[in-house]
């Protein structure tokens, strides 16, 4: 048999796979009638069959390579035998090495039925819709279709999203069957054809199809079950208000969420067939919907073991009074016959990121109603912002996976990873899958290593059993959060991830051998001394000669982690410590007292104290010596003066592994720049050690790493996080220092009017004395300035306080706000600009002109020192900052020697040339005048560098390090 010659041998080319599957269609047409009777069964048609369709497609559905089964890229589920049911789709199919992330469904069905039901439809897309595969197939050999999931599943209109059909005889064209090859074969699979392909296919228009309002509706799982989510809560939450008056507002947020974590974990142990009978769907047939819940709820706690389950003394009591219809409504909604959701399918990271979202908002209760509203601190940060599940791994994957790399489940089982801000327990999920997934295949490698009660055989192959699940979450996963509320789901994202690949014979077999031991009668573990409800910044210290009202304290919720983990803290800390902490300005709180008692406790809390600042210092103090950090956080701490004690903290008590930047929107929700840090704790940092940085463009991007000496933050006067450079860079920037004195040192940067009240500008024909000519950034270029329109009330109610109006009588280099590097040109006096210029002029006597200053500035030298000393690294909007303009290094004169005098006055007449060229330019109405024009300004431009290369004495080496880094993305031209 022919086979691929690609370096991973994975499978069978177009022809061979045309070939192969045309014999099984000669096979199927020879014996039809039989293929086509009741007496052929599904399970025959995939063995026969459709097993080996998809073996000729490329993939290893025998696992004939991929052994493992913590690794393998098609997970068969076999038919059901004894008239039970099935609740996950026949094939799955993955690519390595996410093995988690299913690329599409194929649903199997005995060629004697027909298979293109609304039914079998709906089936089908329910699996993929949940699992974010956009494509997906149903087939009994003798026919394949090929299915749009995208659409929320709905019955009614289930065979609307059927995209083609083929007969089996369709096999045996080849123009036809190229069309499925190039769609679902491995090799189309791994070059991306699913998401190619939906991409081509109409999308829905209008708001309303777009947000799902109507059956079927274009709209992703975590948008459709969030929105679903908030309606239930706002439900819940006012009949509960309306029949239990006394209730507040936090006992109501309570109650609400518990309600509904019981019924979706519920429908969850359903779907995955770890309960047998479905309840959801069955509660009003003994008594009433809610006394049916109850009781079930009491029964599954001793079953289960629970925070969800645990017996709530309001929830749980008899004096609670609830509207029947509203809790049957929505059980109604939820249970599995009538419902959209399929909690087998739908990836724990995503019903992660449903309930990070979720938690962003809290029930307000007044007197006589209760309303769901978003927390103050999601108000002012504008929204709650979960982490991809791709930075997870990224950051699980080089501190965890590192430190655990090589190491025996005995050596690992002593190990401790935390999450100190765990929210939904998003990282946490994806330190225990990794965790689940080393042990896995370690056992599989070394079957004999494995102890009494280690694992299970299935298939010939070795799992995890329950039990080792329950050991390794206890030993290994910690978490802290101060709220309660996302305490309770992070435990619940847990228990789910424990249980998934669990079935009622699995867990039954676990209550069997273990009905004798008291603490392992129930089928999950108590992780309250895991997963605890504490203020990772603020100790028990606080309250020393404080007293706080009750509610105030409760809701600070001061931790020692001494106290809350002492055998963690009693053996020097945690191993790993990971997360995306909080960013959120402290000087917002409205407790001046926390924030004072921050800024007492902590070295990186200065000037403008950020969270994420805070964070990163009591991670690396609780990280255990040669432990990791890992945290995703805004990159403002690289260069921000006001994160000068950080990276000071930071380079003295860690070796920075890496440093990865995005070049993009990591939050697609938010517009912050943000990078990935991951710290060795040490002792005392290698003087020799080199960080790894990585510039990513895409998700997708496999940027290649460049290496930076630790040492080369260390040695910088601020501390600040360049990026590698070329060979000679360092030497270049010092060397450019050294031939100058800062900017700063005779000159000051003005930032421009801010007003309160944009209708204080006006038309030209309304101005007045009082009204100012003003320009705003967009009308700074290169040595040029457009004239502006707009005029400003230069009086007090319309001006903020500190626009000083001297400053605008005199000529002054202006500086945008925004670019990657300083981007000005010459102001004349008495033109006034807005907050979005810098305003640069002299504030000491001296020999320099500013032309001459113009000339540094916009020169590709100093655009290559500026992005190699002051580039704040944002994808959107990078800003230029006061402090560095006033760094910039201006190349020292010695006006009393006649050549350096004559160099400076080159440099001005060039500069006022140039400034004269680019006025002619921009007037130009020819094209002999453009291209004249624009060809002087090219030149003189040229002139000016090579000036400034002379100022700064670079050599021939030194001025090809810069001019590459110009072509690289310097200072535009």
């Amino acid at each position: 048999m022919k086979m691929r010659s690609g370096p991973e041998g994975r499978g069978l080319d177009l022809d061979t796979a045309f070939e192969t599957i045309g014999a099984l269609v000669r096979q199927f047409q020879q014996d039809e009638p039989y293929y086509l009777s009741p007496a052929f069964n599904e399970g025959e048609a995939r063995k026969d069959f459709i097993d080996k369709f998809w073996i000729a497609l490329g993939w290893d559905v025998n696992h004939d390579r991929q052994t493992n089964p913590y690794e393998q890229e098609v997970k068969v589920e076999r038919p059901v035998v004894g008239g039970g049911s099935q609740r996950r789709a026949d094939y799955a199919f993955y690519l390595a090495p996410k093995f988690h992330d299913v690329r599409f469904y194929v649903e199997a069905k005995k060629p004697y039925v027909e298979i293109g039901t609304k039914e079998n439809y709906f089936q089908v897309i329910r699996y993929s819709w949940n699992s974010g595969a956009p494509l997906a197939v149903l087939t009994d050999f003798r026919e394949l279709h090929v299915v749009d999931c995208r659409y929320k599943p709905d019955v009614g209109t289930a065979l609307k999203r059927g995209l083609a059909k083929y007969h089996y005889t369709d096999y045996s064209c080849r123009e036809k069957f190229s069309q499925i090859y190039w769609l679902f074969s491995r090799e189309a699979v791994a070059s991306g054809s699913l998401g190619k392909r939906s991409e081509e296919l109409p999308k829905p228009r209008g708001k309303a199809v777009q947000r799902g309002l109507f059956p079927g509706g274009y709209q992703s799982i975590d948008e459709a079950f969030l929105a679903e989510l908030d309606e239930y809560r706002k439900s819940l939450a006012q009949n509960l208000k309306n029949h239990n008056p006394e209730l507040d507002s936090e006992t109501l947020t309570e109650l609400a969420q518990r309600a509904l974590d019981r019924l979706v974990f519920l429908r969850f142990l359903e779907d995955k067939g770890i309960e047998a009978q479905r309840c959801v769907e069955r509660f009003g047939e003994t008594g009433t919907a809610w006394e049916d819940f109850i009781a079930a709820s009491r029964r599954l706690d001793g079953i289960y073991n629970s925070i969800v389950y645990r017996h709530h003394d309001i929830l749980d009591g008899s004096g609670l009074r609830v509207d029947e219809k509203t809790f049957a409504d929505i059980c109604e909604s939820l249970a599995h016959v009538n419902s959209p959701y399929d909690f087998n399918s739908i990836p724990i990271h995503i019903l992660g990121s449903i309930y990070e979202r979720f938690l962003g908002k809290v029930i307000v209760a007044t007197d006589k109603r209760a309303t769901v509203v978003e927390k103050p601190e999601v108000r002012k940060a504008g929204a709650v912002y979960y982490t991809p599940e791709y930075i997870v791994r990224y950051i699980v994957e080089n501190t965890v996976a590192r430190l655990i790399s090589g190491k025996k489940p005995d050596q690992i089982g002593k190990m401790r990873f935390a999450d100190i801000a765990c929210g939904s327990g998003s990282f946490l999920l994806g330190v225990f899958d990794l965790l689940l997934n080393y042990h896995g295949r370690y056992y599989n490698d070394n079957p004999g290593k494995a102890r009494k009660g280690d694992c299970i055989h299935h298939d010939g192959r070795l799992y995890l059993s329950l039990l080792k699940k329950r050991e390794i979450l206890l030993n290994n996963i910690y978490g802290v959060d101060i709220d309660a509320q996302a305490v309770e789901v992070c435990q619940l994202s847990l228990y789910l991830r424990l249980l998934q690949e669990e079935t009622e014979a699995s867990t039954h077999g676990y209550l069997l051998d273990f009905e004798h031991v008291a603490r392992m009668k129930k089928l999950l573990p108590d992780l309250s001394k895991n997963i605890v409800c504490g203020n990772s910044l603020v100790g028990m210290d606080i309250l020393n000669g404080k007293v706080l009202a009750t509610a105030e304290e409760r809701k600070l919720a001061p931790m020692d982690f001494e106290t809350a983990f002492p055998e963690v803290m009693g053996r020097g800390g945690f191993d790993a410590i990971i997360g995306n902490p909080p960013y959120i300005l402290l000087q917002i709180l409205e407790q001046r007292y926390v924030f004072d008692y921050i800024a007492a406790k902590y070295r990186a809390a200065k000037y403008k104290i950020d969270t994420y600042h805070v964070f990163l210092e009591r991670a690396l103090a609780l990280a255990k010596a040669g432990g990791r950090v890992g945290y995703i956080t805004p990159n403002s701490f690289l260069r921000n003066k006001h994160a000068r004690e950080l990276r000071r903290l930071i380079l003295e008590e860690s070796n920075v592994e890496s440093l990865r930047l995005f070049s993009y929107q990591v939050f697609s929700e938010a517009s912050v720049d943000t990078s990935v840090l991951i710290l060795e704790k040490t002792e005392r940092p290698n003087d020799k050690h080199r960080a790894a940085v990585i510039c990513s463009r895409s998700p997708e991007d496999t940027a290649e790493l460049q290496w930076q000496p630790q040492r080369i933050w260390d040695e910088h006067p601020e501390n600040q996080f360049s990026l590698p450079g070329a060979r000679g860079s360092e030497q270049l920037e010092a060397k450019m220092r050294a031939k100058s004195i800062l900017l700063g040192e005779f000159a000051t940067a003005y930032f421009g009017i801010q007003t309160f009240d944009r209708k204080k500008f006006v038309k030209p024909y309304q101005v007045t004395k009082q009204f100012k000519p003003v320009v705003d950034g967009v009308h700074i270029n290169r040595y040029s300035l457009q004239g502006g329109s707009e005029f400003v009330d230069f009086c007090p109610s319309a001006v903020k306080s500190g626009s000083n109006p001297q400053v605008y009588l005199q000529p002054r280099i202006g500086v945008r706000q925004i670019g990657r590097t300083p981007i000005a040109t010459f102001l004349p006096a008495r033109l006034y600009t807005l907050n979005t210029i810098y305003n640069i002029f002299f504030v000491k006597p001296t020999g320099y002109d500013l032309h001459f200053v113009l000339g540094i500035v916009c020169s590709k030298a100093l655009g290559w020192y500026w992005l190699r000393s002051f580039f704040d690294q944002k994808a959107t909007f990078p800003k230029i900052k006061k402090d560095a303009l006033l760094a910039i290094p201006i190349p020292r004169i010695d006006f009393s020697d006649a050549t350096n005098n004559a160099l400076h006055d080159q440099l001005v007449a060039k500069v006022e040339a140039m400034l004269d060229a680019k006025e002619h330019l921009a007037k130009a109405k020819t094209d002999k005048d453009k291209t004249y024009y624009g060809n002087k300004c090219v030149a003189l431009d040229r002139q000016i560098d090579q000036l400034v290369y002379q100022l700064y004495d670079l050599t021939d080496e030194e001025i090809r390090l810069v001019e590459a880094g110009a072509a690289q993305g310097g200072p535009s031209r």
